[in-house]
């Protein structure tokens, strides 16, 4: 399951809004300082997204080069297909062409036929349509009988070379007739195949088509994770930042302890720590300091950091907390509204609201407190003067 890294990090901010009402309600214990906690889960969770976003799109690539492979193979088949139609094609008209030519030439000799048979039946006509006994005329004939009896053995034997011929003919007409046969044979059984070819080099781009579809998929898939490992390398580089961004703020927040500014002008009503009240004999112990001033003052972040929490909360009214890194928060209650907004970067001594009136209070008071990992610190030891 893959993490948006938008969500991601709005998850964040509303993990640690969800933190601070559910934890500041009862008296501001352990406030933000599961923030730095939940960036280093993020960042774990996020760089176990990022690896397996790799494996998907290496997955994703590897099927995209063998999808690759096996198009190349079809289309190097269909290059030999589309050659071998072609070759069926040229010996198909070869083919028919010499069908055609048969055709003419069993033509030709039927014709030479009909002729030689013609005139081999007229020559029967003559020698054997005599009446009976014709030929003993000869004999009582003024002619000569050798002379008459070489005629008879000449037309004997024209009419065998004329039968002679006849039967050449025919067994001519015959090959011939055969040879066209089997031309007509091979034609069709050359048709036939290359019908068949062409029905292959059909399926063959029918499923080339498909291979074509599946790889624009498969491309479309890498460049998804591809983009999806960059932006979440992206968010992982931000949380980076701000862990590294937060440890040096933290680190520069500890050495300017004792040199911070007062988050308002005016007189400190209230100290940190256990506090007797002589008058109604009563011990209250404060987790941070009241700053009594003038109404409407502006109040001012001690050091740069950023919002985490601006709203109100019941016992502290408008209540502020700034993160500045390491776990170190400052927190200002009572103000009368907010200039600033979770997630805002501040810089020291920018101006966040302004003061309005403390709960248990007549006069216009900033409830101010400095915590480390949740737990109060006097904030005079961090402030430089009152």
């Amino acid at each position: 399951m893959n993490h948006n890294p938008k969500k991601l990090i709005s998850g964040l901010t509303l993990f640690i809004l969800g933190i601070l009402v559910f934890v500041l309600g009862p008296g501001l214990s352990s406030v933000c300082a599961d923030r730095d906690d939940e960036i280093a889960r993020d960042l774990h969770t996020l760089n176990r997204e990022i690896k397996q976003s790799r494996k998907q799109e290496r997955r994703a690539q590897l099927r995209h080069d063998s999808v690759l492979k096996k198009i190349d193979k079809l289309n190097r088949l269909r290059i030999d297909l589309r050659r071998d139609i072609k070759k069926l094609t040229e010996e198909s008209q070869v083919a028919k062409m010499q069908v055609e030519e048969h055709k003419i030439e069993a033509a030709r000799l039927e014709e030479s036929f009909d002729e030689v048979r013609q005139k081999f039946c007229l020559r029967l006509k003559v020698r054997y349509c005599q009446p009976p006994g014709k030929w003993l005329d000869f004999l009582d004939s003024n002619a000569d009988l050798t002379e008459n009896l070489n005629s008879l053995v000449y037309g004997r034997r024209v009419l065998e070379s004329d039968k002679r011929m006849q039967q050449s003919y025919l067994d001519l007409l015959g090959e011939i007739r055969d040879r066209n046969s089997e031309v007509e044979k091979r034609h069709l059984f050359l048709a036939r195949l290359k019908q068949e070819q062409g029905d292959k080099v059909v399926a063959l781009e029918e499923n080339i088509a498909k291979k074509n579809e599946l790889l624009y998929k498969i491309k479309h898939q890498v460049e998804e994770h591809k983009k999806l490992v960059a932006e979440l390398e992206e968010v992982a580089a931000q949380l980076k930042r701000m862990t590294l961004e937060s440890s040096s703020i933290a680190s520069n927040f500890v050495d300017r302890k004792g040199n911070l500014p007062m988050p308002v002008d005016g007189i400190v009503v209230s100290f940190f720590g256990i506090e007797k009240d002589s008058r109604f004999a009563t011990v209250t112990r404060n987790k941070g300091i009241e700053i009594e001033t003038e109404s409407d003052s502006p109040v001012r972040v001690v050091y740069r950091g950023d919002v985490v929490f601006a709203s109100w909360m019941k016992g502290y009214g408008n209540l502020l907390v700034v993160n500045h890194g390491g776990g170190y928060y400052s927190v200002y209650a009572h103000l009368d509204k907010f200039t600033c907004m979770v997630n805002d970067q501040l810089q020291a001594l920018d101006v966040v609201g302004n003061v309005g009136q403390g709960q248990f209070s007549d006069t216009p008071s900033l409830y101010f407190e400095i915590r480390k990992d949740g737990v109060p610190e006097d904030p005079l030891i961090w402030i430089s003067q009152l």
